[in-house]
């Protein structure tokens, strides 16, 4: 079972079970991240107006209000950005980095986003803003020339593991920050979105992954953001009784629910509600919200599947494309195609004049670097090597 898992050395075998902080790294392993905690405290310093830029999936709404609430805890003032999935798309945009600018914002921190974003973080600088990435996914070959890029996938990077989640490294800066400010072990109340973004977002429980995810479930098995309760009752689930199992198939559609039907603000405002009534009624809404999307997913799953069959176990990749493919649903679509016929699948809408789309993988496909060979067809992609790319 251990080798199957990739722990061949006996030597990792204990920790590997036991799961403790014997996994943890020094965040400041991380490249730039000593920039990047030494721009934010000037920041608190100077009383400037920071944005939290997200995305808008569980792992990217997790890490926003990681980063949000922790920042605020030092005192920042803090806003948070969360783009929406269809009108904006995945990463930073201009429009918003605009919008920004005119609330009064200089500095600007994402999560889960950005490392692909050369040309949006050089508009930003035109703009007086000043960028501070901390994303997960692959960069390409130029790394954009932001205050600092917090990636453990950057080429250069000497950080022990590569596999953290957005809100992975979302926590390792404000276990950076809090260090810095002589505020260790306070982090810990954060474990519980941790864990959440971590499993839903479908890394390798391997490494330190393996111990956030443990701790982070015994934090959410007791606690007390109202948000996170009230989703629990919602979806018939007891706090003290959840497991990764729970969060990845109970907990986690639902917050990705909201980005994949409305908006993703709606799983943030629920992360963040102060007043019981509020998280009620957030809850009650995803709940709605997760129906809606399983009831579409089937719908578009069944039309994909009559126009692929019955050639599709033929082919060594599946392409279709229609104008009544929701974007929202594409993803899951095509995830639910690579699990029956164990193909490459790209799903596209076709409803603009530019096409977009969503991909899942098979392990022996690299999804991301097939379309980083034809990078010049694209107007702009990422995703995850080997499983899931938009």
């Amino acid at each position: 079972m251990l080798h199957n898992r990739g722990i061949t050395d006996p030597a990792e075998f204990e920790a590997f079970l036991v799961a403790d902080e014997r996994l943890t790294n020094d965040p400041f392993l991380l490249p730039d991240m000593d920039k990047a905690v030494t721009r934010i405290l000037r920041a608190l310093l100077g009383d400037e107006l920071i944005a939290i830029y997200g995305d808008f999936d569980a792992d990217g709404i997790t890490a926003t209000v990681v980063l949000a609430q922790g920042i605020s805890e030092l005192g920042g003032r803090v806003i948070s950005y969360i783009p929406h999935r269809v009108d904006e798309g995945h990463g930073l945009n201009i429009s918003a980095l605009k919008g920004l600018r005119e609330q009064g914002v200089s500095l600007v921190v994402t999560v889960d986003c950005g490392i692909t974003g050369t040309e949006e973080v050089e508009e930003a600088r035109k703009l007086g803003l000043e960028i501070i990435i901390t994303d997960h996914h692959v960069p390409l070959t130029d790394i954009p020339l932001a205050v600092a890029a917090v990636d453990p996938k950057r080429f250069d990077s000497s950080y022990p593991f590569h596999d953290l989640a957005g809100v992975g490294v979302a926590f390792k800066l404000l276990q950076a920050l809090f260090a810095a400010t002589r505020r260790n072990g306070q982090w810990d109340r954060f474990l519980d979105l941790v864990a959440l973004g971590t499993v839903v977002d479908m890394v390798p429980l391997l490494g330190e992954n393996r111990h956030l995810v443990k701790k982070g479930i015994e934090r959410l098995n007791q606690t007390q953001r109202l948000g996170l309760r009230e989703l629990a009752l919602s979806a018939g689930l007891e706090i003290g009784k959840v497991d990764s199992e729970s969060i990845a198939y109970i907990l986690g559609p639902r917050l990705n629910a909201s980005g994949r039907m409305d908006h993703a603000v709606i799983s943030y405002e629920l992360l963040t509600a102060t007043s019981q009534e509020q998280a009620r009624e957030l809850a009650a809404l995803l709940e709605a919200r997760n129906a809606e999307r399983q009831k579409l997913t089937a719908e578009v799953l069944a039309k994909v599947k009559e126009k692929l069959l019955p050639e599709a176990v033929e082919k060594p990749l599946l392409m279709v494309g229609g104008h009544d493919y929701p974007p929202g649903v594409a993803g899951v679509v095509a995830g639910k195609l690579v699990d029956e016929f164990y193909r490459p699948v790209i799903v596209l809408n076709l409803d603009s004049d530019t096409v977009r789309g969503s991909g899942r993988s098979i392990p022996e496909f690299d999804i991301i670097a097939a379309l980083a060979e034809c990078r010049d067809l694209l107007t702009r992609f990422g995703g995850h090597p080997g499983r899931r790319a938009s």
